[in-house]
């Protein structure tokens, strides 16, 4: 255990270390299955459904009573559920959580407004309070929870993401990682359009090595479950599909695809295929979901966008997290840069989820030129976006014209209107209607250019 005053000595770089992420989207798929494919009826279903849902009695007349009992956080707008995947079977570590990521269904105020899903990682090596056990890596906390038979894996896990969160997290689901490829063998297959081929020299094993260069190919083809949580799993493949971005990119492309399979094969009325479902989830998932929520579930998103589907992480280079090598155990562990055990800037982070998952899709370059001499608003201005996915660029005024008071350029014509309307309610200055005529500070020119004078500080 550590001592809460640890801060991180010496040189301790404000990055994010990229740590092998088994199978992370195992969660995701699971749930977007039950959402997608309202799975819970069949000749097996009550002795499947004991296993799945925990806790609860089953009975075909909860499953038929009506759905609009609301779910817990409905009335405020948002519910949470918090996804893992383990790996499973009887070797060391088969409990501890290689995915932990916090579902949160974000319901419409308006009637112009979409349902959307923010899918939010949280890192496995991340240093937590785990009730009972003091700072660990969150991800133990689901092992300690099952060590001895105690069976509590899931909620000691939702407690500690609680607790570093600063939220209340009321529902949880499970997957390991033969429950994800069992499912998409199942299915048939899923047919991926791969976007941009990439090899992966340094996919690993099973045993401690690497597997044979994983090679995939641009263009649509099928991919058996095994197959596929290799593409999505990759981090190591050339041609730029090392990243974040793009690893997201193609978990997206994943999900939307896993969508459109479950719809085509009509599962409710698959019988066959159905009980094979049945039979996966039964030996693979948990969850405190009651079949009647999950059926709320898939009422208020089965008509939901794949783009209103969002990804967010820790990226690299984030000043948000900080490596750190335990001076107890010489254990790597992830810590806040504010310090151990100062989660203030991660919940920041975290709350505003849904408006950093539209700027990180949008990807914007951003500059600001300072049209004022003797004082440093470029600077300013830039501190008041403070998001994570907004780096904007920032220099003095390029042109020859005088400007009276700030300004933003739209230079996409209207293609990433997430991020101007960012701008707009952030900076609350008024916008071109033309593309900047001056010289880009940005090589390659930039989505939005930000002229910034005096009245850009207001009181």
């Amino acid at each position: 255990m550590l001592d809460a005053a640890q801060r991180p000595q010496g040189n301790v770089e404000p990055i994010v270390r990229r740590r092998r992420s088994k199978f992370r989207l195992f969660a995701i798929i699971f749930m977007f299955v039950l959402l997608a494919g309202g799975i819970f009826i069949g000749s097996k279903l009550v002795i499947f459904a004991q296993k799945i849902f925990e806790g609860q009695k089953f009975s075909f007349a909860r499953l038929f009573t009506s759905s609009d009992k609301l779910l817990q956080g409905e009335d405020g707008g948002e519910i949470k559920i918090l996804l893992m995947g383990i790996s499973g079977g009887n070797h060391d570590g088969a409990t501890l959580a290689d995915t932990m990521i916090l579902a949160t269904l974000k319901l419409p105020k308006e009637k112009n407004e979409s349902t959307q899903v923010s899918l939010f990682s949280i890192p496995r090596d991340l240093a937590a309070n785990v009730p009972g056990f003091g700072v660990k890596k969150i991800n133990s906390a689901y092992a300690y929870g099952e060590a001895a038979g105690k069976n509590n894996g899931p909620m000691l896990a939702v407690d500690a993401t609680e607790d570093l969160l600063g939220t209340d997290i009321p529902y949880y689901a499970v997957i390991d990682f033969q429950g994800f490829e069992d499912i998409i063998n199942h299915l048939g297959g899923i047919k991926l359009n791969v976007e941009t081929g990439f090899t992966d020299e340094l996919f690993p094993d099973d045993r401690g090595g690497y597997l044979e260069p994983l090679v995939f190919h641009a263009g649509e083809q099928t991919m058996d479950g095994r197959r596929a949580l290799q593409y999505v799993r990759s981090r190591h493949g050339n041609n730029n599909q090392g990243s974040d971005f793009a690893r997201a990119r193609r978990q997206q492309v994943l999900l939307k695809a896993l969508k459109d399979e479950v719809f085509q094969l009509k599962v409710l009325t698959n019988l066959n295929l159905l009980n094979q479902l049945m039979e996966d989830f039964a030996g693979h998932v948990r969850t405190n979901l009651e079949p009647r929520g999950l059926m709320r579930l898939y009422d208020l998103t089965k008509d939901i966008k794949q783009e209103n589907i969002l990804s967010l992480s820790f990226q690299l280079g984030s000043t948000l997290l900080c490596d750190y090598i335990s001076e107890l155990d010489g254990q790597f562990l992830l810590i806040p840069c504010a310090g151990l055990g100062n989660f203030e800037q991660i919940r920041e982070f975290w709350r505003n989820q849904f408006v950093d998952g539209r700027l990180a899709e949008e990807n914007p370059r951003i500059e600001i030129q300072n049209a004022a001499q003797g004082e440093p608003l470029a600077a300013y201005t830039a501190e008041l976006l403070s998001m994570p996915h907004i780096t904007p660029l920032t220099g003095n005024f390029s042109g020859d014209a005088v400007y009276r008071e700030s300004v933003i350029y739209d230079n996409t014509g209207g293609k990433k209107p997430h991020t101007l309307s960012y701008l707009q309610e952030v900076l609350k200055i008024k916008t071109a209607s033309s593309p900047f005529p001056f010289k880009n500070l940005t090589e390659g020119g930039a989505d939005f250019v930000i002229v910034v004078t005096p009245d850009i500080k207001r009181p």
